[in-house]
């Protein structure tokens, strides 16, 4: 009798995870509440206006507003751990620059719901860019300007979705190659009419998707497809590296999910690109592959909560 309850209990489990149309109006009544309540908060979600949605995680919020600021103790640290990180480099003469990417609220605050302001104009990338111009020379590249103005030729961020698109990903590119033209004379950046351009309507991203609507229902309008013309060399690619045979240099980049649009682009500048999805860097791998330049990216929420000791100790760069 014990046996047969529990098959009765998990045949009932059973049918009702798999009842044909119980995804079918999770997602109905998600995406009713969605149509209803745009401008609430929903889990790790903010729906903001005209359908754009923002990443909570990581006290988005607060570090928006301006609550949460850095100690100074925190500034110190963080420019101890970059400029250990370029003289250990230089030292082997390899240049180092280190990008931030920006938050998407960085870029299209206007898109935030009106409940949503600030207590203080600064956030910790304004406090952090301003204290290393102050007491320090890595190379550091704010990119909030130039994604800002390149929304006037189109979208630099997906509405559905967390990351930049791949307009965003040439951008940034664009502007890290410029940086670095600086130290390494001979690189140019690409040309945005080296490409076929074309604004593509696709499914929703991950955000519409964490707010459990069926993304197959919800439009993306902000898919940029760049294309590259005739004029640009082929790039041998691989999961995490690119290869180009008409061009001198090479560089590692250090990444996060941020890192992923830029890859079909750096490669046009270096012989050889390598790319790790991690945040701290690897003294192994720069040893055995011997860069001409190591590139750092961090996106804006993940650089306002990591702790500068914690990559110093993983690293051991000595």
């Amino acid at each position: 009798m014990v046996g047969l309850k529990e098959y009765i209990v998990r045949l009932e489990t059973y049918f009702n995870d798999h009842f044909g149309f119980r995804k079918r109006l999770i997602h109905w009544h998600n995406n009713w509440k969605y149509l209803l309540f745009r401008d609430k908060i929903g889990t790790d979600v903010i729906i903001g206006r005209d359908d754009w949605l923002f990443y909570t995680d990581g006290q988005m919020v607060e570090h928006y507003r301006g609550v949460r600021q850095f100690t100074p103790q925190d500034l110190l640290d963080w420019q101890t751990l970059l400029e250990h990180r370029r003289d250990w480099l230089a030292q082997r003469g390899i240049k180092y620059i280190f990008v931030v990417a920006p938050d998407k609220q960085s870029i299209y605050s206007e898109q935030l719901p009106a409940w949503l302001t600030k207590v203080r104009p600064d956030t910790k990338l304004d406090q952090f860019l301003a204290h290393m111009r102050a007491h320090s020379t890595v190379d550091i590249l704010d990119l909030r300007p130039a994604l800002r103005d390149a929304r006037r030729i189109a979208p630099t961020y997906y509405k559905t979705d967390t990351h930049w698109n791949l307009f965003g990903g040439f951008v940034a590119c664009q502007e890290i190659v410029k940086n670095l033209s600086k130290q390494q004379p001979g690189l140019k950046p690409l040309s945005l009419d080296s490409f076929e351009q074309e604004n593509k309507l696709t499914h929703g991203g991950d955000l519409a998707n964490l707010l459990g609507l069926d993304v197959t229902e919800i439009s993306e309008d902000n898919t940029i497809l760049l294309t590259p013309k005739t004029n640009l060399p082929p790039l041998e690619t691989g999961a995490n590296f690119t290869r180009n045979s008409k061009v001198q240099g090479s560089a590692i980049v250090f990444h996060d999910s941020f890192g992923d649009a830029m890859k079909p682009f750096l490669g046009y500048s270096f012989g050889k690109v390598i790319y790790l999805g991690q945040h701290n860097l690897d003294a192994g791998s720069i040893e055995r592959e011997k860069p001409t330049i190591v590139i750092s990216e961090i996106v804006e929420r993940e650089f306002n909560v990591n702790d500068p000791n914690k990559l110093m100790t993983k690293e051991m760069l000595k």
